[in-house]
């Protein structure tokens, strides 16, 4: 077993982009219904993927994301191999059987936390919330470091006291996520009414002093929602400002691609051809991609010289 202090020795993080393939259709998702519902290609087989990051000589961390993961061929064997030599983190809604099959294959402690997604009113099309608390709650047993959010469009505001008793009921605390971007005419968080804010800031407290209690030890996840409460008075402008991104941060996209962040970056490689090359300073940032990142990155820039960048 790891000590979570371990999870913050890592050199490289990557948002990896599994897959843009969902089985889920929120009305709040950044990802167009194509790409949700394209076919689902396999790049590489987990030991490939393996084998790919292995190679780079780098320790990482690597937060799988899609789309839906739990849905890629292999899901638990890409999780089993890479939590060998590195450290993962997940986001997935638990609709699929395969995340219980972590349970026993994959060590807690070499997950630094699983962002589970309650899509409430999703859920309601398929096999509604019970499935997907139960699902939380048995990881959670299992030693694994779970965190419930849930997209805070205005439906799901109006529906949070609801939704959080349904998680308390089993053991678990919803954690709010400010809504960021144009949704239904509107854009957020800007749109947002003041007692959608004050409903908001109050569960996006408690949820922050009872995460920080529950963990204590852990280093902060990359997916910190727990500071959203921010988020609320306005979204900050990274611009012009030293990131590490490109050097200690790096997008991968499903076909092994890298970006600095976004894909508007050029590519530096690929990892699966093993060309993927880091930066090696900070440089400015230009453009916006997720302000969890963003934030975590642009901090910790301040830790290191500025050299010329070179690819």
């Amino acid at each position: 077993m790891t000590s979570p202090a371990t999870l913050s020795d890592y050199d490289v993080e990557c948002d990896w982009y599994l897959l843009s393939t969902c089985n889920y259709r929120c009305s709040y998702c950044f990802l167009p219904s194509e790409a949700l519902g394209a076919k689902l290609q396999q790049f590489a087989t987990p030991e490939e993927w393996e084998a790919a990051f292995d190679a780079t000589g780098k320790r990482w961390l690597i937060h799988i994301t899609g789309g839906e993961p739990t849905l890629y061929p292999g899901f638990v064997a890409i999780c089993e191999l890479l939590t060998r030599r590195h450290i993962i983190s997940i986001n997935s809604n638990l609709s699929r059987s395969s995340v219980r099959a972590m349970a026993g294959r994959v060590d807690p402690s070499r997950i630094g936390f699983i962002n589970a997604g309650l899509h409430r009113f999703e859920r309601a099309r398929h096999h509604g919330t019970t499935e997907f608390l139960a699902t939380a709650r048995y990881l959670q047993d299992a030693g694994f470091r779970v965190i419930v959010t849930a997209v805070a469009s205005p439906e799901m505001v109006a529906d949070l006291p609801a939704a959080t008793a349904e998680c308390t009921a089993f053991g678990l605390q919803l954690a709010p996520k400010v809504l960021r971007g144009s949704y239904a005419g509107k854009h957020y968080p800007r749109d947002y009414q003041p007692h959608e804010r004050t409903r908001l800031r109050d569960a996006i407290v408690q949820a922050r002093d009872y995460y920080r209690a529950k963990y204590a030890g852990w280093p902060p996840p990359s997916i910190d929602v727990f500071a959203d409460d921010e988020l609320l008075e306005g979204l900050p402008d990274f611009g012009g400002r030293p990131c590490s991104a490109g050097f200690r941060f790096v997008r991968i996209s499903p076909d092994g691609v890298g970006h600095r962040c976004s894909e508007g970056w050029p590519e530096m490689g690929n990892l699966l051809k093993g060309t993927l090359r880091l930066r090696d300073s900070p440089t400015p940032c230009d453009r916006k991609y997720c302000v969890y990142f963003c934030n975590k990155y642009t901090a910790d820039a301040a830790r290191y010289p500025l050299r010329e960048a070179r690819l």
